[in-house]
């Protein structure tokens, strides 16, 4: 925990000074916090990133399965350094069955949240455009930490990208030590199977990096650079985001 506050606490801290490439003595100041996901501008980003990748996802019916820890069987600890590696073995697993039967690889997307009442991981995965995955022996017996459930393909349309976003904003209410173990485990959030998301060409950048500067107060900041002859300019989000893309 102390290590995760350290870390965010720097992160806090730090701010990405760019230049114009145009006008050297133009600046633009953004906190490095837009780009982490432990902090909520971080997270909308994210989620701007992710409509532009699977905004052809829009109502797509298909298979939703949850797949939960006993904590009988694993420490929480445990379960948060391994969801990632459990889900993908577990996809694996399940692929392999299908392969040998000449069925389809599993075409997929996953999400990681809070277990309400345990702190557990649990991991949603939405297969778009998928009927049947494998008979429940196949699925359970794959995934051994716990419970594997399936909701109805004929109750379930999703805004992949919607929904995606919507556990992003559901990190806002995450205590701090469920996000130190999610930092501690470098997990990831959600994944996507190959394939699944749309390559995004990003626009040549009109910025490039001037400094990264350490400070609590970065109207003194800003201050000190316009006292140095330079031109703070007042950006947006949007173009923040892509000015320190460079």
């Amino acid at each position: 925990m102390w290590n995760y506050l350290e870390y965010k606490g720097r992160v806090g801290r730090t701010h990405v000074v760019v230049s114009s490439k145009d006008d050297p003595l133009v600046l633009g100041v953004m906190p490095a916090s837009a780009r982490c996901r432990y902090f909520e501008e971080g997270r909308l980003r994210m989620s701007r990133s992710i409509q532009r990748r699977l905004g052809r996802y829009e109502k797509v019916p298909g298979l939703m399965q949850t797949l939960t820890y006993d904590p009988k069987r694993i420490a929480q600890p445990d379960a948060w350094a391994s969801f990632g590696s459990d889900t993908r073995r577990f996809i694996n697993a399940v692929n392999q069955y299908r392969k040998r039967r000449g069925w389809r690889r599993l075409h997929y997307l996953w999400m990681v949240e809070v277990q309400d009442g345990t702190g557990y991981p649990h991991v949603h995965i939405f297969f778009p455009k998928l009927k049947w995955i494998a008979p429940l022996s196949i699925i359970n017996g794959n995934w051994r930490h716990g419970r594997a459930n399936i909701e109805s393909p004929r109750k379930i349309k999703v805004n992949c990208a919607a929904y995606i976003s919507k556990y992003l904003r559901k990190m806002n209410g995450w205590s701090d030590r469920h996000l130190a173990l999610l930092w501690s485990g470098r997990s990831r959030m959600y994944g996507f199977s190959r394939g699944f998301s749309a390559k995004v060409e990003k626009p040549e950048s009109e910025w490039r990096r001037w400094g990264v500067m350490h400070t609590d107060d970065v109207g003194m900041l800003e201050s000190n650079l316009a006292q140095g002859g330079y031109v703070l300019k007042d950006w947006n989000k949007k173009t923040a985001t892509m000015a320190t893309s460079s």
